[in-house]
């Protein structure tokens, strides 16, 4: 069979080359066409798949037929080659109609529909406003409009990379079986802390305002134990001085240590409160936030957008 084949095909280039500029394919080269299809279909039969295919193709380039699309389609399904089994198909549909091989033309059609369910497909999650972003699947690039849609691959591994200016250029592999759909994400977490956005959690506004206030009371407290200690000190002193402790002194210790108690107890709501907001707040960003708390001697203060 390979001794025949190979003196076919050298017939068959003889007879192509003077051949090229004619509009039809001459009886001697439809007939050598026809002699390597019924050869190339003994092939497939035998579950030679390699050797029919090349035998097909040459055979198409002289003369195109259903009978050899039809057996084409059926090797590179067999070699897992789907999306190439459709395309074939479909041309060979249309060449049984202008042929009026109807017969051919339902055992093509069957045999697409059978095949394009099982075609898996991935879908390329990107990341939105950055610009300039290039993206292949096993090397051949994915055009724009076809980003974030679903794109029909073959079964088996794939490679995904994708570049864009000042990124590192992403690599992900994936395995993709039969009517798979896959999704994969292109630069995960870029749009929760690159330039495009912000998608991540943020501090809501009622937390600043209870951290900040917990911050003021609890230097508030600070501030007023130390003048009642200083009191104490201070009237300790006088006590040794005199017959009698004064009763202001006494009171102005017990003022200053009540202020710092309530204070801290202040200060200990208010940041409970804080966590609460933060806690029951959404995690997800309505926006760009940012704050700042100031505390001052007798003041605090919250700056930022929000």
């Amino acid at each position: 069979m390979r001794a025949s084949w190979g003196l076919t095909l050298g017939v068959a280039l003889a007879l192509v080359a003077p051949a090229a500029l004619a509009k039809e394919p001459s009886k001697a080269e439809v007939q050598l066409a026809n002699e390597m299809v019924r050869d190339a279909v003994v092939e497939v039969k035998a579950g030679r798949c390699d050797d029919a295919i090349s035998m097909l193709e040459q055979a198409i380039a002289i003369h195109e037929t259903a009978e050899a699309f039809l057996a084409l389609g059926e090797c590179q399904a067999t070699t897992g080659k789907l999306r190439a089994a459709v395309a074939t198909w479909k041309r060979g549909a249309e060449i049984a109609e202008a042929q009026k091989d109807k017969a051919r033309r339902d055992a093509i059609e069957k045999k697409r529909k059978e095949i394009e369910p099982r075609i898996p497909t991935i879908r390329l999650k990107v990341p939105a406003g950055v610009s300039g972003l290039v993206v292949t699947i096993d090397g051949e690039v994915v055009p724009e409009a076809s980003l974030g849609a679903p794109v029909l691959v073959d079964p088996g591994k794939h490679r995904i990379e994708a570049k864009a200016p000042e990124q590192e250029t992403f690599s992900s592999n994936v395995v993709a079986e039969d009517e798979a759909k896959l999704t994969v994400e292109i630069f995960p977490g870029l749009a929760k802390s690159g330039p495009s956005g912000s998608n991540g959690s943020v501090v809501p506004l009622g937390t600043w305002i209870a951290g900040g206030a917990a911050i003021a009371l609890l230097g508030g407290g600070v501030t007023a134990y130390l003048l009642a200690d200083a009191h104490a000190e201070a009237g300790a002193i006088e006590c040794r001085k005199r017959l009698q402790c004064g009763e202001d002194r006494i009171d102005s210790v017990r003022t200053f240590d009540g202020l710092a108690l309530g204070a801290w107890i202040g200060a200990g709501l208010a940041a409970g409160a804080a966590v609460g907001i933060w806690a029951l707040a959404p995690k997800k960003a309505k926006g760009d936030a940012s704050a700042r708390v100031f505390v001052g001697p007798a003041s605090v203060s919250i700056v930022g957008r929000f």
